[in-house]
């Protein structure tokens, strides 16, 4: 028998990307990844029923909700900071972000996607070294950079203060970190970013500013699922497909039966499953939660 590992890549970038085949052990059952629903029991507090369809299925906790209505003023705001970012002009639109601050509309949105692109800037992008502002060019790089990365710092910070579960907070301030050769603080916030909401439009101003394209998951292998005895002296045999909820660590957090011939085949499958190991689905190297259809086809020998 054989492990064949398939995964579809991101409907967005439309892309496919194939996992290598893997050898299994003689007489085991087949499991296939593939792209792509009644809950087993979950590890942790998760629920999450159904699994979301299509190819590319990053996910969001139940308790993780979209922004509320934003103001208008402030779509108008972030909406000029995105042209002026496609024309090539994204400082002008960093300092029309700023004046919309000053004029006392902070909303978060505003101060995670400003205070990426101090961060960007403060990583070397010549067209957001702005001419104005609070971080505007004083002519000397060490400098700039030093005050770009402090804005970026501070912004993310009382972003942090209202998006209490957004991993993307965690990740830009890991970024800021790291630009500054702390790694030991980044490390310690990719972590903290790791048990929190991922997706939503937090993700998309990712997406958007830094041209990233989307990972899915990848099963790195482990132990094949047994054939049950029971179920071999009763002659049922077929296909198990499970749904597999990824954290952004690569952790099995919950398993959803899509179909089974048996429980005691769906308690084997899912058993192999939460002992192997992933590598979790990613927005360019920001890690997301999604899930993963996984097939085990349990086939009695002739």
């Amino acid at each position: 028998m054989r492990m064949v590992c398939s995964i579809s890549m991101t409907r967005l970038m439309a892309l496919v990307l194939l996992l290598v085949l893997c050898a299994c052990a003689p007489g085991q059952p087949d499991v296939a990844v593939e792209k792509s629903s009644s809950p087993l029991d979950s590890p942790g507090d998760l629920r999450e029923v159904p699994a979301p369809d299509g190819q590319w299925r990053p996910h969001r906790l139940s308790d993780c909700r979209e922004d509320p209505d934003v103001p208008q003023v402030v779509e108008r705001y972030l909406g000029i900071c995105s042209e002026y970012f496609r024309d090539g002009s994204g400082s002008d639109g960093m300092i029309e972000m700023e004046l919309g601050l000053a004029d006392g509309h902070r909303h978060s949105l505003m101060l995670l996607t400003l205070g990426q692109l101090y961060l960007l800037a403060g990583q070397g992008d010549p067209d957001l070294l702005p001419v104005e502002g609070p971080a505007a060019d004083v002519g000397n790089w060490e400098r700039n950079r030093a005050r770009l990365l402090g804005r970026a710092q501070e912004l993310l910070q009382e972003a942090a203060e209202t998006r209490l579960d957004d991993a993307a907070v965690d990740y830009l301030l890991a970024d800021v970190a790291r630009a500054r050769g702390d790694r030991d603080l980044a490390a310690t916030l990719v972590a903290s970013g790791m048990d929190k909401c991922t997706g939503g439009r937090s993700f998309g101003t990712l997406w958007l500013y830094q041209q990233l394209n989307n990972y899915p998951p990848r099963y790195l292998g482990g132990p094949s699922p047994e054939f049950p005895q029971t179920a071999v002296d009763k002659g049922v045999s077929g296909d198990v497909v499970l749904d597999v909820l990824l954290s952004p660590s690569g952790k099995v957090r919950q398993v959803v039966v899509v179909e089974s011939p048996a429980r005691s085949l769906t308690e084997s499958a899912s058993g192999s499953l939460r002992k192997g190991g992933f590598d979790a689905a990613r927005v360019g190297k920001y890690p997301i939660w999604s899930w993963l259809r996984v097939t085990t086809a349990f086939n009695l020998e002739s």
